[in-house]
């Protein structure tokens, strides 16, 4: 097994979408660390070839660099930005993964992202505030796809119980109303506006995802996923069999059926459902 097989094989095991995004964060650190170490030997800034994966809010660069729309989700600019962003994803992602597939995860935390830089793209282009740097500010992290991830949650799971360091009982919708605003109250002083436009983007289509699969918006909104190679697209065994199970179902559950087993979940955990209980929560996903 040469080693390009044995990091597909790394990233596939364990069949867990937050395991993968985790993986290949850390491997574009990696990357960083080592284009840096490169630089220092070498004598050139790091910033020149890194800045190839960013996405710039120049928009006559971006066009000649729109592979930045995907690659600077995966970026981070230093320890601390990786690590408050995946120990977040980490804690918050798992909850959901275990009510979603593998691809609905990869599509919320991709999509978020992009949303979220375009939306820093267009903000910086258009809001004369911008004006002075908008030739040279460009973003880079999984902040987007994070926070959608966490929007998602809150939303699809509102009334679903964390503990925060083992100190108190809060609601997952109020987790997520907690970093919408801190954003808000955030964006007239923070020096990343940037981020915080990334941010935005990122809650807004964690929303609207969560109302498309609830079927209470009458869209369809494109899948943005398609970079990622089918093989390693891997589902949960147990995913794959509610799958079976319900492709002939054509009626989903209503809200009220959804909500009394996200109370059973909040008081006794999501290891005390019934099969029918799971199945209506994947049918209610789909």
């Amino acid at each position: 097994m040469n080693l390009w097989d044995k990091i597909v094989y790394e990233y596939s095991k364990g069949n867990s979408a937050i395991r993968q995004i985790i993986i290949v964060n850390l491997a574009a650190f990696i990357l960083t660390i080592l284009v840096g170490f490169a630089a220092r030997l070498g004598g050139f800034p790091a910033v020149s070839v890194l800045e190839y994966f960013y996405i710039p809010s120049n928009i006559g660069t971006l066009l000649i660099r729109p592979w930045t729309i995907i690659t600077n989700v995966f970026f981070h600019a230093d320890f601390w930005h990786v690590a408050g962003n995946l120990v977040l994803l980490f804690f918050i992602g798992r909850i959901l993964e275990d009510f979603m597939s593998n691809r609905q995860i990869w599509t919320i935390f991709i999509s978020g992202g992009i949303v979220g830089a375009l939306l820093f793209v267009i903000a910086f282009n258009v809001f004369p505030e911008f004006h002075v740097v908008v030739k040279t500010k460009k973003l880079l992290g999984a902040s987007g796809g994070v926070t959608a991830i966490l929007v998602a949650t809150g939303m699809f799971l509102p009334r679903y119980v964390v503990r925060p360091f083992g100190l108190f009982d809060v609601e997952m919708r109020w987790v997520a109303l907690f970093f919408v605003f801190r954003d808000l109250y955030m964006f007239p002083v923070s020096q990343n506006t940037g981020g915080l436009f990334a941010h935005m983007g990122g809650a807004l289509f964690g929303v609207l995802y969560i109302l498309h699969i609830q079927g209470r918006l009458g869209l369809k909104l494109p899948n943005l996923l398609n970079f990622v190679p089918k093989n390693m697209r891997v589902s949960k065994p147990d995913e794959i069999l509610l799958r079976k199970q319900t492709t002939a179902k054509k009626n989903k559950p209503n809200q009220e059926e959804i909500d009394a087993i996200l109370d059973k979940i909040s008081q006794s955990g999501y290891d005390s459902l019934s099969k029918h209980e799971k199945n209506t929560l994947f049918n209610a996903s789909e």
